[in-house]
């Protein structure tokens, strides 16, 4: 290979006078950002690219050369060029920060088509940067940040499993899940119940007190029927209390509530009052991760009416940026107590802990 060093003040600046000097076949060896000299600390910032030509005739000719070896060379080159272009699109603050800490670039990338935003991953990068031992060595620079960003997710992140609780007080745990229509709060309910009952061999009950939704108790009752378990509809507070004092001797009650837009304020309200009744009842908001970021902060905005305990993220197996689940936290500052993974009752349910639901925010624990 025709090996050369090219300098540059940034990253782009070099690959153009490579394609100029070496042509649009040329691969990416190594990249470094040059020190600045102790003695002049004022000068410019400046980069480092190692290129090459591929020799592609040496490649036909000679059976010893490790093929393999140089496709995955290729591989690694064409990656970091994807990152590079993944990142350029995005706006001043991130390149300034990449030129920075050009380490990050693959791990920013990676960050970004998780679905984690702009801002939330240029954080988690410069927190994760400035814990790293500046002398570390070049070779395990890329690795060490990977770790240090890992340990920056992980510190964001909050899990509680809420539900696994018996009654031993004579009262019985009451939960109401809240959110926006169409998020899946009955079928996540359906599946806790299942999981509850079945699996941890609690005794379970079910109230809807949604009386917006046509078919909205057939569909909970329909659940509760096959796992043999009460069920009754609440449309008043009056019908609510009642219903709660004939499940004193339940471990759980799970509370089906209408869905209604966050910009109905009237009805998340009218909700809001109909479940204040003697009883302690716990509010969990459930949110689908198919939603845009806005609208999934919008409606956690909307619904902490509820004080809600915990967060409930439905829908992941319907996306692959799962990573807005880390903005979202950040955002309501609640743990995580289910993730739902689909439509499948009793299967398609999670209790995370925190390192499982960061692999579920990369898209690797679905």
């Amino acid at each position: 290979m025709n090996r050369k060093i090219f300098k540059a003040k940034n990253i782009q600046q070099a690959i153009a006078n490579i394609k100029e000097e070496l042509g649009s076949d040329a691969m990416i060896l190594s990249t470094r950002k040059i020190p600045k000299k102790p003695l002049d600390p004022y000068a410019k910032q400046m980069f480092e690219v190692e290129a090459a030509t591929p020799q592609y005739k040496d490649v036909k000719s000679n059976s010893n050369l490790n093929h393999g070896d140089l496709v995955e060379s290729l591989k690694d080159d064409i990656a970091d060029i994807k990152d590079m272009i993944s990142i350029a699109g995005f706006g001043n603050g991130m390149r300034n920060m990449v030129c920075n800490h050009f380490e990050s670039v693959g791990i920013l990338a990676a960050l970004l088509r998780a679905g984690i935003s702009e801002a939330k991953a240029s954080d988690i990068i410069q927190k994760a940067s400035c814990l790293m031992d500046e002398n570390v060595e070049q070779g395990t620079k890329i690795k060490s940040l990977k770790k240090y960003v890992m340990h920056q997710c992980l510190n964001q992140i909050a899990t509680k499993d809420f539900f696994n609780r018996n009654n031993r007080s004579g009262v019985p745990n009451v939960a109401a899940f809240v959110g926006p229509t169409g998020v899946g709060k009955t079928t996540t309910i359906a599946k806790l119940a299942a999981r509850l009952s079945f699996q941890k061999k609690m005794k379970v009950a079910l109230i809807s007190v949604d009386n917006y939704r046509v078919g909205a108790f057939e569909q909970l009752k329909a659940y509760a029927s096959i796992m043999g378990l009460l069920c009754v509809p609440a449309f008043s507070s009056q019908d609510l209390s009642c219903a709660l004092d004939r499940m004193k001797s339940m471990d759980m009650v799970l509370i089906d509530t209408a869905g209604h837009s966050h910009f109905d304020k009237p009805k998340i309200d009218e909700i809001l009052q109909l479940i204040k009744t003697d009883f302690r009842i716990s509010a969990h908001l459930v949110l689908s991760v198919t939603s845009e970021s806005i609208i999934m902060k919008d409606a956690a905005s909307a619904f902490s009416v509820f004080n809600p305990d915990t967060i409930v993220f439905t829908k992941i197996d319907e996306t692959k940026r799962c990573g807005k689940i880390l903005d979202q936290i950040g955002d309501i500052q609640l743990p995580v107590s289910l993730v739902a993974n689909g439509q499948r009752v009793p299967e398609d349910l999670i209790v995370p802990d925190k390192k499982q639901l960061l692999k579920i925010i990369l898209g690797k624990g679905q």
